[in-house]
């Protein structure tokens, strides 16, 4: 008995995802997603129910756990999309690998402070504090698309800026990329999110960081 059922939940659950093959069954579970992540950094994840969800964008509970398991699921899936999505600028960022680094920093800089300062980056952000400790793999994933994205990408030219002799040798690209990260997006984006004005222009704040940071990292740059 048990393995038939079990047979037939499997045949339940392979008929329900096939629905969603369909351009039509792809779209509802598109717009059910976009629905259930603006619900859920609105209000939370403890505060959305399915049966507001539903009533939103319809569907049902059954389509629910049969493609997602559940509302854990649903939040899990419509956070992790949500990630890759603004995780792509940042990925796809093409740092010069001559001229200026200056130059090349600060073009990288903007693209940065663009991303993290969204309205809804901060909402993720805030979300990911609020839900870490029920949700860690998560909250991983969150800062795995944003700060850690941002700093694999910018290791990269600084190895090859180290390699080039244009800066310092003898620490890891990996932990000077983090730190050149972290010194241009935790003050504006901590003003951002708890509704502190900037305190200079976004401009003036990622200059000064980085003549800071080329002033102790450059090795044959004059500043």
């Amino acid at each position: 008995m048990a393995e038939k059922s079990t047979a037939h939940v499997r045949r339940s659950r392979s008929l329900c995802l096939s629905k969603h093959r369909t351009p039509k069954g792809a779209a509802r579970l598109s717009a059910l997603t976009d629905a259930a992540l603006e619900m859920f950094l609105d209000q939370g994840y403890e505060a959305v129910s399915l049966d507001t969800l539903i009533s939103r964008v319809g569907g049902s509970r059954r389509n629910i756990y049969c493609h997602f398991g559940g509302k854990e699921g649903l939040f899990l899936a419509a956070i992790t999309a949500m990630c890759e999505r603004l995780a792509e600028p940042i990925k796809s960022a093409r740092i010069p690998l001559s001229g200026d680094p200056a130059a090349a920093l600060l073009r990288f800089g903007r693209m940065l402070l663009k991303t993290v300062l969204l309205p809804r980056t901060l909402d993720l952000k805030r979300l990911m504090v609020a839900e870490a400790s029920r949700f860690p793999d998560l909250a991983q994933t969150i800062w795995t698309a944003g700060h850690q994205q941002a700093a694999i990408v910018l290791a990269g030219w600084m190895a090859q800026q180290q390699s080039a002799g244009v800066l310092r040798k003898g620490r890891p690209p990996l932990l000077l990329a983090r730190q050149f990260v972290d010194l241009v997006v935790t003050d504006a984006q901590l003003r951002a999110q708890i509704g502190i004005p900037a305190a200079f222009d976004h401009d003036v704040t990622l200059s000064a960081a980085i003549e800071t940071f080329l002033q102790g990292q450059a090795s044959i740059i004059k500043l």
